[in-house]
């Protein structure tokens, strides 16, 4: 194993940079608890008490439980603890969080047909990540004649080499209009940098360079908003049903810096001896998608109060364009840049939800929210233009997608009390399970030939662990006006690669191992919520 690597590695100096894989995935299909305040304040378990109109999203026959004609609209503070303002992100921001409206129409003494409308932020992507660390001294081998037979130490672009010496660039891994798509954007930007040709002997040496510690930003901001119209009722006070299309619309922000600590003695050709590798990213998300839901409510027992509800949700049918500007570095720049559009099915969800009240003054609700991930699909273009546009299944990413993602489990709970009329008290708790499987089934493996692959632009990803969210809020009325606050504290914790682990063996001396220590990153914010409402 020599420092040659194929010159079938080059590529063109400008192609895209963005990604659409596994990561993306649960980025854009995962959601947050907001809506009104009554509604977080009780952990979002409201889906079979009904009569609020965030619930529109979560089970539309709770729409069929209004008995009056209700405005609200919720406005929020939002405040990410233990972090510092970082590529235009602020911890601290105000968020126009929801506004709707539901019609109800009695069409008898005991049954109505209810119209609805909301508009709510069902995922605000505010969010600021710090990250450090230090890599194990590396160790180099070399033959008599001085070329380098193996190296185990870590470094961004020793992944490159890793793919190279795995044949992964080879021209026969090229489709027939010549696109390798296991060839990423930082393996090209590597591949420029660190290739240098022999003048006399025109031989092709890759260079690689170890490092002995990295840093790691990024800030992400930007929002999907919702637009949701719902159409729902109830028969005879025992049967509740109702029907949401929601359309979505994805504003999707983030700003990248990973640098690497070069190991001291290292020098490229012409004796230049950099000191430090990375690249900064800039990338957009943007794109509309639409999505129906449905949902039932019944009451069993014609003397009773308890409610069961039942409600799915299609995948969200997304059509996005990202952007990127990405400069990749080792003392010296590759800038690059560009745009892609591709398709995203997001996955179906099914929800099961309990309800009871106690006359008046008690009020309990409990929820389950299952989210199959391995029903996600990216979808590239197969063709597009003024006569419309066609997509295909990006097989080897959904494949992807099903390894890497697992479905998750959100169970929502709380409890309303009223120790006088006017006055209402809430607690509630809220848990999603993780969506990621273990760290070894990392999607950076780079094994996957996909457009996920050769678009991507960064390296690092973050596993995150289950999220728990404990709120609590009070409302009041007066007369026809109402007024209620949350507040809400959602924690998570994560583990942070700035890499995957990669290695090549031809044997025991020919050999490249790259690792990539992880780093455990923590994720805390605070909502505190106003929800003005008015009720005719």
């Amino acid at each position: 194993m020599k420092r040659i690597i194929l010159s079938t590695m080059a590529l063109t100096v400008m192609m895209s940079v963005t990604a659409q894989d596994a990561y993306d995935a649960a980025i854009l299909a995962t959601e947050d608890l907001n809506g009104t305040a009554r509604y977080v304040g009780m952990g979002g378990a409201l889906d079979a008490l009904g009569a609020d109109i965030s619930t529109i999203s979560s089970n539309p026959a709770a729409l069929g439980l209004f008995r009056h004609s209700d405005l609200r609209l919720s406005l929020s503070v939002l405040s990410q603890s233990d972090a510092r303002k970082y590529g235009g992100v602020n911890p601290t921001t105000i968020s126009f969080d929801q506004v709707g409206f539901v019609w109800s129409n009695p069409t008898s003494q005991t049954s109505y047909l209810n119209l609805g409308f909301n508009y709510h932020r069902s995922r605000n992507f505010n969010q600021i990540i710090a990250a450090s660390n230090a890599f194990a001294p590396s160790v180099s081998y070399f033959d008599d004649k001085g070329n380098l037979t193996g190296i185990v130490g870590s470094g961004q672009n020793l992944q490159t080499l890793v793919k190279g010496y795995r044949g992964l660039f080879n021209s026969d891994k090229a489709d027939a209009d010549g696109i390798n798509y296991y060839d990423s954007q930082v393996d090209n930007s590597y591949s420029q940098l660190l290739r240098f040709e022999d003048p006399k002997t025109k031989d092709v040496s890759y260079y690689p360079l170890t490092a002995s510690s990295f840093n790691f930003d990024k800030g992400t901001k930007g929002f999907i908003g919702v637009y949701e119209f719902n159409v729902s009722g109830n028969s005879n006070d025992r049967v509740y049903w109702g029907v949401t299309l929601g359309i979505h619309d994805i504003h999707y922000e983030s700003h990248t810096t990973y640098s690497e600590a070069l190991e001291a003695g290292q020098s490229l050709p012409n004796d230049v001896k950099p000191t430090s590798a990375g690249l900064i990213d800039e990338r957009t998300i943007k794109g509309m998608g639409f999505n129906l839901k449905a949902g039932v409510i019944v009451r069993p027992v014609a003397e009773s109060p308890f409610r069961l509800g039942l409600a799915i949700s299609s995948p969200t049918w997304y059509k996005l364009k990202t952007n990127n500007n990405t400069t990749v570095y080792v003392d010296e720049q590759n800038n690059i840049g560009e745009s892609y559009e591709f398709k995203y099915y997001t996955p179906w969800t099914i929800g099961l939800s309990l309800g009871h009240t106690v006359g008046n003054f008690l009020a309990l609700g409990f929820g389950y929210e299952y989210t199959i991930f391995n029903t996600a699909d990216m979808r590239y273009y197969t063709y597009y233009g003024n006569g419309g546009d066609a997509s295909r299944s990006d097989k080897d990413m959904d494949e992807e997608i099903g390894l890497c993602l697992r479905g998750t489990h959100a169970l929502k709970a709380g409890i309303e009390c009223r120790p006088i009329p006017e006055l209402a008290l809430r607690l509630g708790y809220n848990f999603v399970s993780s969506p990621y499987r273990s760290d070894e089934d990392a999607y950076r493996n780079q094994k996957v030939y996909s457009p996920g692959v050769y678009y991507a632009s960064t390296t690092d990803y973050i596993n995150w662990n289950p999220t728990h969210r404990i709120t609590a809020g009070l409302g009041t009325k007066l007369g026809k006006f109402g007024i209620d606050l949350a507040y809400q504290c959602a924690l998570t914790s994560g583990r942070m690669y700035p890499f995957v682990d990669g290695e090549y063996y031809e044997d025991d001396v020919n050999k490249v191992e790259n690792h990539a220590p992880m780093t455990k990153v923590n994720f805390r914010r605070h909502q505190f919520l106003l929800t003005l409402g008015y009720s005719f």
